[in-house]
C-alpha cells in the first residue's frame, strides 16, 4: 500500500508564488474595478433619471450620498475576502507548479555539486512530469556513466 506525501510547505520558491500571486491579485482587482464601476455608473444614472422623472431633484443628492457610502462599505468588504480567497487559493495551486520545479532545480544543483541524486518524484496533481521524467533519464544515463 503506497503512502501518499503531504505537503510540508507551500511556499518553496517565494519569489516567483508572490509575484504570480500578485499579478493575479492584481487582474482580479482591475476586472472587480471595471466592472464595478460600469455597474455603478448604470445603477445611479438609472436612479437619477427615475428621482428626475418624479420631480424629486432635491432628495436625490442624499440618496446618492447613502447609496454611495453603502455601496464603497459593501464593496470594500467584499474586495477584501476576495483578495484574501484568491491569495490562499492561488498559493496552493502555485504549488502544483513550483514545487517540481523546485525540486527538479535542487537535484539539477546535486548534480553539479556532483552528488548522487535520486530519481524524481512527483505528485498526482503537479505540473511538469513530462520535464521531470527527461530529468530522471539524465540521472540514470550519468548513474550509467558512474559505474562504467
Amino acid at each position: 500500500m503506497k503512502i501518499q506525501e503531504r505537503r510540508r510547505k507551500y511556499l518553496v520558491n517565494k519569489p516567483v508564488q508572490f509575484i504570480c500571486s500578485g499579478i493575479t491579485i492584481y487582474l482580479i482587482i482591475v476586472v472587480i474595478m471595471l466592472v464595478g464601476g460600469i455597474t455603478y455608473f448604470i445603477t445611479l444614472n438609472t436612479i437619477l433619471n427615475q428621482l428626475e422623472l418624479e420631480n424629486k431633484i432635491i432628495n436625490a443628492y442624499e440618496l446618492v450620498r447613502n447609496i454611495n457610502f453603502l455601496l464603497a462599505k459593501r464593496i470594500g468588504i467584499l474586495i477584501l475576502l476576495l483578495i484574501i480567497l484568491t491569495f490562499y487559493l492561488e498559493i496552493r495551486f502555485l504549488h502544483r507548479i513550483v514545487g517540481p520545479l523546485y525540486r527538479i532545480e535542487k537535484v539539477f544543483n546535486e548534480i553539479i555539486e556532483g552528488k548522487d541524486v535520486e530519481k524524481i518524484k512527483l505528485r498526482k496533481k503537479d505540473f511538469f512530469k513530462s520535464f521531470a521524467e527527461t530529468v530522471n533519464k539524465l540521472i540514470d544515463y550519468i548513474n550509467k556513466i558512474k559505474k562504467s
